[in-house]
C-alpha cells in the first residue's frame, strides 16, 4: 500500500479552490487592469505578479498562480489549467481554461487580455440588464408587499370592533406584517445591479467631509433632544418631526456629495481619453500634457486637476499625485480608474492606449448606472407617497377605533347610571385592555415602516448608504404630520352637529 503524507507547510489538495465568487464588476475590473498593464509589454511572471495585487476577488485566482508557479515550479499555463479546474466560480473557471489554452499555443498576452477585456465588458452590461429589469418587477412587487401587509394591520385594527384577538395573536400578525415588507426591502437589495461601493472618506471633497462630520454629531443630538421631547410629554408626532428634521442636513448632504461624485464620474473618461491622447500626440511629460488641455471642459474635476497639475509640476511622485488626485475627488470609480491608468503608464504603456481603456471602464459604469438612475427615481417617489397614505390611513383607522371606544365606553356609564337593564347596549370589546397594546403597535409599524421604506429606497437607487438619511426625514416628517393631523380630522369627520 501507497501512503501520501503531507508537510505542514502545504495544504491538503481540495477538489475546489474556495475564493470568493467574483461578480461580473469585479472580473471586468480585473481584466481590464491586465489588459491595461499587458500593454506596456511587460513579462508574463509580472503580469501574474500584478494582477494578484489587485484587491478584488479575481486577484485571490492569480495570487494562486503565481505562487504555483514561483514556488513549486510550475509553468503559467499548467498553472491556469490546474486553478482553472478547480475553480467554484463558472465565470473564472472558463476565463482560466482560456487563458490556459492561449498561453499554451503561444498567443500573445496583450491581444487576449484585450478581447477578454471587451467580452467581459459585454458580459457585465448583460448582466447588469438583467438585474435591472429583475429590480424593475421587485420594486413594482414591493409596492403590492407594503399595500398588503398594511392591509393585515387595518384588519387587525378593524377586528378588534367585534372580537378580542389577544397580544399574541396581534404581535404575531403585526410582526408577520413587518418581516414581508423587510423581505421585500432585502430582496431589492440582492436583485439590485452589482456596483463599485461608495466610499466617504475626509480626504474627500468638502461635502464628504461635512457629512462625515454630521455622522459624528447626529446620534447625540438626536438622542438629547428625544430625551428633551420625552420630559416634556410631547406628543410622538411631534418626536418624528423632530427627529425627521434632525436627519434632514445629513441627507441633504448626503445628496449633494453623491451628485458632485456621479457628475465627476461622467467626466472622468473623456478627460483620460484625451489626456491619453494628448500624451501621444505631443511627446511630452504628463505635466505637459495636461496644460494643453482646456480644463473647462471638465468643469466639475478642474479644481481637482489643478491641483494634480500643481504637484506635478512640484516634482512630486507621479503616483503619489495621482493617488491623491484620486482620492480628493471622493469617487471608488475614479479611484479604480485612476489605479488602472497610473500602473500601465508608469510601466511604459502607450497614453493613447491605456486611456482609451481606462475610458471604456469608467463610460460603461456610467452609462450603466444612468439607466438605474431613470427607475430608481421613480421608485423613490412612489415609496415616500405610498408611505404617506398607508401610515395616514392606519393612523385615521386607530383614531376611528378609539373614537368608538370612548363614545360606547361613555354610553355604558351612563346605562349604569340610568339603571336601564331592559335596555343595555353591546359593547363588544371596545375600551378592552387590548385597545392600549394594539395602538402602540400600530403606531410602532409607522415608524418601522420608515426605516424599511427608506433602505429600500437606497437599495433601488444604490450609491452611499448615508443618502438615505434624506429619504429617512422626509418619511418621519410625514409620519410625524399624519400623527398630528389624524386625531382632529377624525374628530372632524365624527363630530354632529
Amino acid at each position: 500500500m501507497v501512503s501520501t503524507s503531507y508537510s505542514r507547510s502545504l495544504p491538503r489538495p481540495a477538489s475546489k479552490v474556495s475564493f470568493k465568487d467574483p461578480s461580473a464588476f469585479d472580473l471586468f475590473y480585473q481584466l481590464t487592469y491586465m489588459s491595461a498593464v499587458a500593454s506596456a509589454g511587460i513579462s508574463r511572471g509580472r503580469i501574474f505578479q500584478l494582477a494578484a495585487r489587485v484587491p478584488r476577488a479575481p486577484g485571490e485566482y492569480f495570487r494562486r498562480i503565481h505562487l504555483l508557479c514561483e514556488k513549486l515550479g510550475y509553468n503559467y499555463p499548467s498553472a491556469c489549467n490546474t486553478v482553472g479546474q478547480r475553480a467554484r466560480s463558472e465565470a473564472m473557471k472558463t476565463f482560466l481554461l482560456r487563458f490556459a489554452d492561449a498561453l499554451s499555443s503561444g498567443h500573445p498576452e496583450v491581444s487576449f487580455l484585450a478581447q477578454e477585456a471587451k467580452v467581459q465588458r459585454d458580459a457585465y452590461e448583460k448582466e447588469y440588464e438583467r438585474n435591472l429589469a429583475s429590480l424593475t418587477k421587485w420594486t413594482d412587487a414591493y409596492g403590492a408587499l407594503v399595500v398588503s401587509a398594511s392591509l393585515i394591520i387595518i384588519v387587525n385594527l378593524t377586528s378588534s370592533l367585534v372580537y378580542d384577538l389577544g397580544v399574541g395573536m396581534t404581535i404575531t400578525l403585526i410582526a408577520t406584517a413587518v418581516l414581508t415588507i423587510a423581505g421585500g426591502a432585502w430582496i431589492i437589495s440582492r436583485a439590485a445591479p452589482s456596483e463599485p461601493e461608495a466610499v466617504f472618506t475626509m480626504e474627500g471633497p468638502p461635502l464628504q467631509r461635512l457629512v462625515l462630520r454630521l455622522v459624528k454629531v447626529l446620534p447625540a443630538a438626536l438622542v438629547a433632544c428625544c430625551l428633551i421631547l420625552g420630559l416634556l410629554r410631547v406628543g410622538l408626532g411631534w418626536m418624528l418631526i423632530v427627529a425627521g428634521l434632525l436627519f434632514l442636513p445629513l441627507g441633504i448632504v448626503a445628496v449633494r456629495a453623491t451628485r458632485e461624485i456621479e457628475r465627476k464620474d461622467a467626466e472622468i473618461g473623456p478627460f483620460l481619453r484625451s489626456f491619453g491622447v494628448m500624451v501621444t500626440s505631443t511627446t511630452s511629460t504628463l505635466s505637459h500634457a495636461l496644460t494643453q488641455i482646456d480644463l473647462d471642459s471638465f468643469p466639475n474635476l478642474q479644481p481637482d486637476m489643478r491641483r494634480l497639475d500643481w504637484r506635478l509640476k512640484a516634482s512630486v511622485p507621479p503616483s503619489l499625485c495621482w493617488r491623491q488626485f484620486a482620492l480628493e475627488t471622493g469617487s471608488r470609480l475614479i479611484s479604480e480608474t485612476i489605479s488602472i491608468f497610473n500602473d500601465a503608464i508608469e510601466l511604459g504603456g502607450e497614453a493613447d492606449t491605456v486611456g482609451a481603456l481606462c475610458s471604456d471602464f469608467a463610460t460603461t459604469g456610467v452609462m450603466l448606472r444612468a439607466r438605474r438612475k431613470v427607475l430608481a427615481s421613480t421608485f423613490s417617489w412612489l415609496t415616500v407617497m405610498m408611505h404617506a397614505v398607508v401610515s395616514a390611513l392606519m393612523l385615521i383607522i386607530l383614531e376611528v377605533i378609539q373614537n368608538f371606544s370612548e363614545v360606547i365606553a361613555a354610553a355604558a356609564h351612563l346605562q349604569e347610571g340610568m339603571n336601564l337593564g331592559a335596555m343595555q347596549l353591546p359593547v363588544m370589546t371596545f375600551g378592552s385592555p387590548m385597545l392600549g397594546p394594539l395602538a402602540v403597535l400600530t403606531r410602532g409599524m409607522v415608524v418601522v415602516l420608515c426605516v424599511i421604506n427608506a433602505f429600500a429606497i437606497v437599495a433601488a437607487d444604490g450609491g452611499h448608504i448615508l443618502k438615505g438619511a434624506f429619504y429617512l426625514a422626509i418619511l418621519l416628517v410625514l409620519s410625524g404630520v399624519g400623527f398630528l393631523v389624524a386625531p382632529p380630522l377624525v374628530d372632524a369627520i365624527l363630530k354632529v352637529g
